[in-house]
């Protein structure tokens, strides 16, 4: 190669392909070293001299079987932060009659959460972005249980909405570290699935959590939900400090985006805000337009959030062996699928088959967003992985702050019938955003890999014959 006038850093060359038993986060650049016996492969001294820096730690080294257990430990902390998050969905009614407010004014619950999460993420992210994930993650648990406390013991309006701020600045900082943490314990081939089985305990807070929560405050009082929170949060965060390596971002498998791109990234940031948006703006009140518009009894209203929760977390897991195969085609599909959910609620919204089927149908299209968007953001961050997930985090409740207001506002003009006819149209225009992404040479690319493999498919046939 001829020289370029600088000095370029020594490359690495690629090792041969071996089983998997030890994974080796080299410091800084985070490239994942394989270690057939467990012992460590370290980089050259000339490249350990250009990579370290002055009291740069070692890069860690921790077993497959140390990162699976911990993953389980960080899949059980999202239970817990998304039960929180969502909870107001199944709790609404029952906060309105203790509490004398209207079902609108409740609706503040979720934009303030949203509202204190949007705002704290990024900062929390830059000002722990050097910190030992390990620690992060059990400080941030601690102080979100204090919030949950802090709603078990509220007896007034003004007292639940501190505790939403509290949790939702907890929320806020966990989601910026998690999800890049968790995919830097694996190697990068695999950071969709590991993402995708971590949000499978944010995917059974809606089998579990959601229903659960709805049950006790239906027959205990709204309170109960947020003790048991409370208590399991503080025991999570034990359970981290515990089991969870200990590893900087740049010392993890995924430090940065493999594919970045501004431009895609923003795109990306606009299809995320436009989700939530759509989400937001209708789910906020479905027990709402279940009973007050489709019917149902509110006994039946955890049956109905259960069978959500149901199709969420089988689609979680089913969804996370083709993340990283088709990062943008998931995303067309859970769009599409959300679009079509929105379009059989607005048509159906009377019928409580109709109603039951497309709950189901919402967990499984939103299962599939909250999954490939998240994983789509990481691949192209221009920045760190836990600044670009911050980012995410931040347009996320962007959007849940976004929709909460403007369903709280239709649903007092208009009536909660007509909010998944505004989702519908949310939903219709992020479908076209995500389109767009690529660009018309991503879209060419695509039509002569679809003619090539027809022509490919026509030959073998010939042949066969």
């Amino acid at each position: 190669m001829a020289p370029t006038g600088r000095e370029e850093p020594p490359a690495l060359s690629e090792p041969a392909a071996v089983p998997e038993q030890r994974a080796y986060a080299a410091p800084m650049s985070g490239a994942p070293i394989f270690v057939p016996d467990g012992g460590a492969v370290a980089p050259s001294v000339d490249e350990a001299e250009w990579r370290l820096q002055p009291g740069e730690p070692a890069a860690p080294q921790f077993s497959t079987r140390r990162a699976n257990v911990a993953l389980v430990a960080l899949g059980a902390a999202a239970f817990l932060v998304v039960t929180n998050e969502i909870s107001p969905l199944g709790l609404i009614k029952t906060m309105a009659v203790d509490l004398g407010r209207s079902e609108a004014e409740l609706g503040m619950t979720v934009t303030v959460f949203a509202i204190a999460t949007m705002l704290a993420t990024l900062p929390l992210a830059l000002l722990t972005t050097r910190m030992i994930r390990r620690w992060v993650l059990v400080a941030t648990m601690s102080f979100w249980s204090l919030g949950a406390l802090t709603a078990a013991m509220s007896t007034t309006y003004e007292g639940l909405l501190a505790s939403r701020v509290l949790t939702g600045m907890g929320h806020a900082l966990f989601w910026a570290v998690v999800t890049p943490a968790a995919a830097g314990m694996f190697p990068a081939a695999r950071r969709g699935k590991s993402v995708a089985r971590l949000l499978l305990g944010a995917s059974g807070s809606g089998i579990i959590g959601l229903p659960a929560a709805t049950f006790l405050a239906q027959r205990l009082g709204w309170h109960a939900p947020f003790w048991i929170l409370a208590i399991a949060g503080a025991m999570v965060a034990i359970a981290i400090a515990i089991l969870m390596p200990s590893f900087r971002t740049q010392q993890s498998t995924v430090p940065r985006g493999d594919a970045p791109s501004m431009p895609r990234f923003l795109k990306v940031m606009g299809v995320t805000v436009l989700s939530t948006w759509s989400m937001a703006m209708s789910w906020t009140f479905v027990s709402t337009i279940a009973t007050e518009v489709t019917g149902f009894a509110d006994g039946t209203v955890p049956l109905l959030l259960l069978a959500s929760g149901v199709t969420g977390v089988a689609t979680t897991w089913l969804i996370a062996k083709y993340v990283d195969k088709w990062p943008v085609k998931s995303v067309v599909l859970g769009q599409a699928l959300m679009l079509l959910m929105w379009a059989g609620m607005s048509l159906g919204i009377h019928s409580k088959i109709a109603l039951v089927g497309m709950i189901g149908l919402q967990g499984v299209s939103w299962s599939i967003l909250v999954v490939v968007m998240i994983n789509w953001a990481l691949r192209h961050t221009p920045w760190s992985s836990d600044l670009g997930n911050g980012a995410y985090a931040t347009v996320f409740n962007l959007g849940n702050a976004i929709g909460s207001r403007i369903g709280a506002v239709i649903l007092g003009l208009w009536g909660a019938r007509w909010l998944p006819v505004g989702s519908f149209v949310i939903t219709a225009i992020a479908l076209i955003l995500v389109l767009t992404v690529g660009g018309r040479a991503t879209l060419r690319a695509a039509v002569r890999g679809a003619l090539d493999n027809a022509r490919q498919r026509r030959t073998h046939g010939k042949a066969a014959a």
